[in-house]
């Protein structure tokens, strides 16, 4: 309980002294809104003892679509202290009490999923991609308990066949959770430490700061541009072949 009190303690102290930070320049100084962000997940990751080990590297092109699995919160922190970028997410976050607000002064792409509002959804991504920003999208739509990667929904993939002309890089990432203290996690311990399904938040964040610490691999695919012979449908299973396959070497590799 010390540690979990100590890491909660050290988390809202951080939070509470940046946010007035990140809230001006937000508001004033927009062309550094990502500087705050990539040292706070660096921070975080310290704070909550997430080791990371690389394979690959975030491209160089700029706007870059990141295309990756999602198991966890901590997939947020893991890749917002890796790159500067933005994250697309559902609608209701925006209202989560704190989370929503970080969410917020990160510049999250907030989309609603009825199909009703599938136009208002590309063209946000687009004007965000315009801008020169890169973005995170989680295509699964919800997080997977970490030992699989479940299949890709399509519609937010419609972008490259709405806008046929742009030059939209995409690049596929990984993220394995490996090992928990030191010691390599199996499928029920991986379970465990994501959050999926109908967990309950708070329970699991007290599981998670408990740990001394836990080992995540993160695999960068090349970057490519999307054929514009594929349609949705083609580049979203093509990007999660990639992932699924980096996810399942992964957990049995040694």
């Amino acid at each position: 309980m010390i540690l979990i009190f100590l890491r909660l303690t050290i988390f809202l102290l951080l939070t509470l002294a940046l946010l007035p930070i990140q809230f001006i320049i937000v508001f004033f100084i927009k062309n550094c809104i990502y500087i705050i962000p990539y040292f706070y997940h660096k921070l975080c990751r310290r704070i909550f003892g997430i080791k990371i080990k690389t394979f690959g590297k975030i491209s160089i092109n700029s706007p870059i679509l990141l295309i990756s699995n999602h198991a966890s919160y901590l997939d947020i922190i893991i890749l917002g202290s890796l790159f500067k970028t933005s994250f697309v997410a559902k609608k209701e976050i925006a209202k989560w009490p704190l989370f929503g607000i970080l969410a917020k002064l990160q510049n999250t792409v907030f989309i609603d999923r009825r199909i009703s509002s599938l136009k208002k959804q590309e063209n946000q991504i687009v004007e965000h991609l315009n801008k020169k920003k890169n973005l995170v999208i989680f295509p699964e739509g919800t997080s997977s308990d970490g030992n699989r990667v479940l299949p890709f929904k399509s519609s937010l993939f419609n972008i490259f066949e709405k806008n046929l002309n742009s030059r939209i890089f995409v690049q596929t990432i990984t993220i394995v959770y490996k090992k928990i203290n030191g010691i390599p996690m199996n499928r029920i311990d991986r379970k465990n430490i994501t959050w999926h399904s109908n967990m309950d938040l708070i329970p699991n964040i007290f599981n998670v700061l408990k740990k001394l610490s836990i080992e995540v691999e993160i695999i960068f695919n090349d970057e490519f541009l999307p054929s514009k012979e594929y349609d949705r449908k083609k580049i979203a299973l093509h990007c999660w072949e990639k992932i699924n396959y980096n996810l399942i070497n992964s957990l049995y590799r040694k």
